[in-house]
């Protein structure tokens, strides 16, 4: 059970660690053109965004279709 919440509080660590660096360095509000050699930002947090956004929808229609089943089985 330690090993699982250390693994996710790592994770969760290393994201904040990498938005404040972003943040910090200004790098999440104006993305360079990638032609020149100004600094990217670490993550493509647009990318980010949009994939916890599906997980949020995905996670609703799992957890729909989880009541609808149990309506099923015990109604």
């Amino acid at each position: 059970m330690r090993v699982i919440i250390g693994m996710i509080l790592g994770a969760c660590l290393t994201v904040a660690a990498a938005f404040t660096y972003d943040t910090l360095s200004g790098r999440v509000d104006n993305l360079p053109d990638p032609a020149t050699n100004e600094q990217r930002p670490m993550v493509n947090w647009d990318v980010v965004i949009r994939n916890w956004h599906v997980l949020e929808a995905d996670t609703q229609q799992f957890g729909s279709r989880v009541q609808q089943q149990w309506r099923k089985l015990t109604g």
